[in-house]
């Protein structure tokens, strides 16, 4: 799928040829595809993204979508959870990277007051889990602290932009993993006092945020699934 935007529907995920940031690397591509429609999925991204205009701008996060997508829901995820119920959301799945250039392997979950947000509802907080990042990749914000979460060590990060912004990026970059999100949404509710336990997670996206490459690049996951439990 080689169309801007394009989406491929698989099991209860859509695949997104998401390519938010082209218009700072012209001549740049992505495409999408899926091996495997059925739970859990296997699927991947071929792209070239020069550097462009602006080197440390997200070009484009070719990315599989669990619940919310700006007024798009997938189906069947079990999204939307309030945080307060602390529902477990057991992700996993297994990544190669070809030719990594400036970019980072990481889910990017949204966070809204309200259960049935519309494709005008802004979140109001961005939940990211980099369980990998390459050639220099960095987060929005500021590091606030190391803590240890689900047998790993990560850096968290905190920034603003129209919503708040808060990044776990592992220290250890790993190619196989197995998650629980509420680890993550429960130490910024419980540890930190950042999120209110009243807010609802509607959606869980991962994929590759590519800031640029040095020519063609691709992405492979395996075996990856999202379970709300």
């Amino acid at each position: 799928m080689g169309a801007d935007y394009g989406t491929i529907l698989a099991a209860k995920y859509i695949i997104n040829n998401n390519v938010w940031g082209k218009s700072h690397s012209p001549g740049g591509h992505e495409s999408v595809y899926c091996s495997n429609a059925v739970s859990p999925v296997t699927w991947g991204a071929t792209y070239d993204w020069p550097v462009g205009d602006k080197p440390y701008n997200v070009k484009a996060y070719p990315s599989i979508i669990s619940g919310w997508h700006w007024g798009t829901w997938s189906a069947g995820s079990g999204l939307p959870v309030r945080l307060g119920d602390r529902r477990s959301i057991v992700t996993s799945g297994s990544v190669a990277v070809t030719n990594p250039g400036v970019q980072n392997v990481a889910y990017d979950c949204w966070i809204h007051r309200i259960a049935d947000p519309g494709n005008q509802s802004q979140p109001t907080d961005e939940v990211m889990v980099w369980v990998a990042r390459y050639g220099g990749a960095g987060p929005l914000g500021k590091m606030q602290e190391r803590v240890e979460i689900g047998g790993a060590t990560w850096d968290l990060y905190r920034g603003v932009t129209t919503w708040n912004v808060y990044s776990f990026v592992r220290v250890d970059n790993a190619t196989s993993w197995t998650i629980d999100l509420r680890d993550f949404t429960d130490y910024l509710v419980s540890a930190k006092g950042w999120l209110e336990k009243e807010k609802y997670l509607t959606s869980v996206q991962f994929g590759t945020e590519i800031f640029k490459t040095d020519g063609a690049g691709s992405f492979e996951v395996a075996n990856y699934r999202c379970d709300v439990e």
